[in-house]
């Protein structure tokens, strides 16, 4: 999305020992964490450590914005294995605080993450978790089925649109003559338009699609559709842009199939 960041970066930790690291994670962590001491300790022998962000979301209500994010943080330990914590973030409460939990396994940030994500009020939960298969975790949300009412904002559309564009990593970005349309935009809506996400090799990937709804002075509306994900050989999160749901989420689902 291009909203900005909802909250300080913490991904650089390089003035930080691991030992400092955790005692912040969990200082701020909104419950206690359900993490063993044993493997707290372990923890706390890390020679360095490194935080990855794994997903982000967002969207809007009357007077806020909202804002989801998962955060995989890795330890490297002594006898070489990197154990790790998850954390999420979100200000989706009814009161606009950030709220912080820790977890010890994916699973349990995966469960808390689809509970958050639901209260952005325009998804449904796709299979329960309990569902799927202990060695292939999917998460599937969809929007609901209920017709979003959009609300277009009415300022900065073109350069909404110009930065969505510039950000887009992918060569087959929409032509000339969409381009033009867009950059005429009287307003614009964004809107969260389903995900899927994975269990490979002990990572999580997947991916987030959304739609940038546009205005034009003529009263047409037109759609551009991106997805966010991190289906990358560095884990860096990117986005890719294109004119067409179904070409976006058949791109998106090609690439999680080969990941």
């Amino acid at each position: 999305m291009t909203y900005p960041e909802p909250t300080t970066p913490r991904d650089d930790f390089s003035d930080r020992t691991p030992s400092d690291h955790i005692d912040g994670l969990l200082a701020r962590a909104a419950q206690p964490a359900p993490i063993a001491e044993a493997l707290l300790a372990r923890l706390r022998t890390a020679i360095v450590h490194r935080t990855e962000l794994v997903s982000n979301r967002y969207g809007k209500e009357p007077g806020r914005l909202l804002s989801r994010r998962t955060l995989r943080h890795v330890y490297l330990l002594p006898d070489g294995t990197t154990p790790v914590l998850w954390e999420l973030e979100h200000d989706t409460g009814p009161v606009e605080h950030l709220v912080h939990e820790v977890f010890a396994d994916e699973s349990g940030v995966l469960v808390a993450e689809m509970d958050v994500d639901v209260r952005f009020g325009d998804l449904e939960h796709g299979p329960a978790v309990i569902d799927l298969p202990a060695i292939r975790m999917d998460l599937l949300f969809a929007p609901s089925s209920a017709r979003r009412h959009r609300v277009y904002e009415e300022d900065n559309s073109a350069d909404h649109a110009v930065r969505l564009l510039r950000r887009a990593v992918n060569p087959d970005l929409p032509g000339e003559a969409v381009r033009r349309r867009v950059l005429s935009a009287v307003g614009h809506d964004i809107a969260f338009a389903g995900n899927s996400s994975r269990r490979i090799d002990e990572r999580s990937v997947g991916w987030t699609l959304y739609e940038h709804a546009f205005l034009l002075p003529c009263g047409e509306e037109i759609s551009l559709w991106e997805v966010d994900h991190s289906m990358t050989t560095n884990r860096h999160p990117v986005c890719e842009v294109y004119d067409c749901m179904d070409t976006a989420r058949d791109s998106a689902e090609r690439r999680l199939e080969s990941f």
